[in-house]
């Protein structure tokens, strides 16, 4: 199947009037492209920076009903698969939610998102449960957004019969440093939960800044099942990329008994009463010595073998029972799978055999490998005891494991 992922400028409230012409060049550059399915961006109209509940219900903002009938036209007039992000209106409450649609327009189904980013706090209420949804070309895992960094999220969709997935998004900017863009989802991320599930993804972002508040990175992007990075778009503006996928079904993570029923838990994970100290890390020493030497110092560190870096369970069960470094002896070719191992649960990695090759820090951010030289490197672990992707964005507080389906695949949920 060819599929297509539309990047779109941010835009605020106030001019959100601007979406549409964006959607309809978008939707036509896709059906020029022979596309079989479209993916716009989280939250297209009118923006991802509501302002308050208050604001959004102005008149000046169209209507959810209004809105999903827009894009079931779109759909219809292109004769395309179309999977949008909007703001769903239900009983009071709103939600960070995507619309399916067939090709003849009928709206197929709708997912929430369930991990709250930031400002979804203020405004969304988060979805209970996951969606996979059939389509002509197999089933369609949805998630949008931050759900990419929690594993459980993808393993459901996985687990649940997903061929392929796809992801509304808007990768907000985490970079410090002006014209810089950082963002782990962009950089690494997606590559890493392709390979480890072995299925496709397609994901449209947003580019630029909405008013002062926030930056994107753009970057949308099309990854095959070897995360093998097919079609990206670059940082900035207004662009359509496509190419062709083959879905099929995935691997869902092999996991025993003890591991499943821990990442069901719903009781709070591990909580350091204080937050840990500096450490240092003599980079020449092997595995053993250096594992030893973070137990003497106090730090808390679990040892794992390099072949389970595409894996997640073992690490997050260690990370939910308090890890603060995770080791993998061995060495790795590809730094992907251990920067989303650390940045997934925010902890320290350090790939290790004889010496050192990598230390990566809780925010997926490489602070040594091999090239760098010199004999130690200093760890706070108080930044792995802050479980806090932003001020409000705590990984843990934001699980939901009554929705993560880690059962065997037979156990139908969702949309299917």
């Amino acid at each position: 199947m060819i599929v297509a992922a539309g990047q779109m400028e941010a835009t605020t409230l106030a001019d959100a009037e601007k979406v549409w012409p964006m959607v309809d060049r978008l939707a036509d550059q896709a059906s020029d492209v022979g596309a079989d399915l479209l993916l716009l961006p989280e939250t297209t109209y009118p923006a991802y920076w509501l302002e308050s509940i208050e604001r959004y219900m102005q008149p000046d903002i169209e209507r959810m009903d209004k809105v999903l009938d827009r894009y079931a036209k779109i759909a219809a007039a292109q004769s395309i698969w179309l999977v949008v992000g909007f703001v769903e209106e239900n009983k009071g409450k709103l939600h960070n939610s995507a619309a399916v649609f067939d090709r003849s327009g009928n709206l197929v189904g709708i997912a929430r998102k369930s991990f709250m980013w930031d400002c979804d706090n203020r405004w969304f209420t988060p979805g209970e449960s996951l969606s996979v949804f059939d389509t002509e070309f197999g089933a369609m895992g949805l998630l949008i957004c931050a759900d990419a960094r929690t594993p459980e999220i993808a393993n459901a969709l996985v687990s649940s019969g997903a061929d392929f997935i796809v992801e509304p998004t808007a990768w907000v900017n985490a970079s410090k440093v002006r014209r810089t863009y950082r963002n782990v989802q962009a950089e690494y991320m997606i590559r890493a939960r392709a390979m480890e599930f072995a299925v496709p993804f397609v994901c449209a972002s947003k580019a630029g800044r909405e008013g002062e508040l926030l930056e994107y990175v753009g970057q949308s992007q099309i990854v095959d099942a070897a995360g093998k990075v097919l079609a990206k778009a670059p940082v900035g503006g207004e662009h359509l990329i496509h190419a062709e996928i083959h879905p099929a079904p995935g691997r869902p993570a092999d996991m025993d008994d003890a591991t499943l029923s821990r990442l069901a838990q719903a009781e709070s994970p591990f909580r350091a009463p204080t937050p840990g100290g500096k450490i240092s890390i003599r980079l020449q020493s092997d595995a053993d010595a250096i594992i030893k030497g973070i137990e003497s110092a106090g730090g808390r560190v679990v040892a794992l073998p390099s072949s389970e870096l595409p894996k997640f369970p073992k690490a997050r069960c260690a990370a939910l029972d308090g890890a603060q470094v995770l080791v993998y002896r061995g060495r790795i070719s590809d730094d992907a799978f251990a920067r989303t191992r650390a940045a997934e649960s925010r902890v320290f990695v350090l790939i290790a055999s004889d010496s050192v090759q990598y230390v990566i820090a809780p925010d997926g951010a490489v602070i040594w490998r091999t090239a760098d030289g010199g004999s130690s490197v200093e760890l706070d672990l108080s930044i792995a005891d802050d479980k806090r992707y932003t001020p409000v964005t705590d990984i843990w507080d934001q699980r939901r494991p009554a929705c993560y389906r880690l059962a065997p695949p037979q156990l139908a949920f969702g949309a299917r």
